[in-house]
């Protein structure tokens, strides 16, 4: 899979500023990015990206050697609790 940018109008920042005087949070500015390239692009907390490329190395590493299952006591319970929270980005 290739990141390619998306080129995205001034006019429609012009209009997301002028709609949005008082300001706006993350979860907005996400779906307005969202909306301004076809659902290809999306805000995340940088924590969260972390946390998936931990999640994916160590599943990678389980894969190489079963021994080393993650258990409960390990975080996994928070991390997928964490993983339901930012579904809402996305």
């Amino acid at each position: 899979m290739a990141i390619k940018d998306r080129f995205i109008k001034k006019e429609e920042f012009s209009k997301l500023l002028f709609n949005m005087l008082d300001g706006m949070d993350t979860h907005d500015l996400s779906m307005w990015l969202k909306s301004k390239t076809d659902d290809e692009w999306v805000v995340a907390p940088r924590d969260f990206v972390e946390m998936t490329v931990l999640f994916f190395e160590a599943k990678a590493e389980e894969m190489r050697n079963p021994l080393l299952a993650i258990t409960p006591e390990d975080g996994v319970n928070e991390m997928l609790e964490d993983f339901k929270t930012i579904k809402k980005y996305l």
